[in-house]
């Protein structure tokens, strides 16, 4: 009987764990900047978002760097500010799949704030973003996505 499972060293999961979340922290940090034209450039041409919880005006799942492009651009246009706190990145036994935690605070440009919690699955793929699946407060994510103009 031949095995399938492909052997992985703990020497390959720190190198995999080092460039998936340099990747991740350089690209938050040109998102949280609005810079999207550099950020995009940090996922793949055919890369993915998918929202767990969708909520009204944002769609489930975007597909490929100009519809990311566009969907970013409009979720940072209302914010003066974006920050992230307590960012906890996890590196899983895949060298490509990692869960990242945060709490995102944004004052909003009619002075409201925004707060809420992610917890996202990155899929990294040649040292790019392939696919994220992000779990959000529904509720909190609704009502920012209304203040923007993007639900009713």
């Amino acid at each position: 009987m031949t095995s399938n499972i492909i052997s992985i060293t703990a020497a390959d999961l720190a190198a995999a764990r080092a460039r998936n979340e340099d990747v991740w922290n350089r690209s938050s940090k040109l998102l949280y900047a609005g810079r999207i034209d550099e950020f995009v450039t940090f996922w793949c041409d055919d890369a993915t978002y998918e929202a767990a919880l969708p909520v009204a005006g944002l769609p489930a799942v975007i597909s490929g760097r100009e519809a990311l492009h566009a969907a970013f651009t409009g979720l940072v246009a209302g914010a003066r500010s974006i920050a992230v706190h307590d960012v906890l990145f996890h590196q899983t036994d895949d060298p490509d799949v990692a869960i990242v935690e945060e709490r995102m605070v944004a004052e909003l440009a009619d002075g409201d704030t925004y707060e809420n919690r992610f917890i996202m699955r990155v899929t990294f793929r040649e040292g790019r973003i392939a696919e994220m699946l992000e779990y959000y407060g529904q509720l909190a994510h609704q009502d920012l996505l209304r203040k923007l103009g993007f639900a009713s």
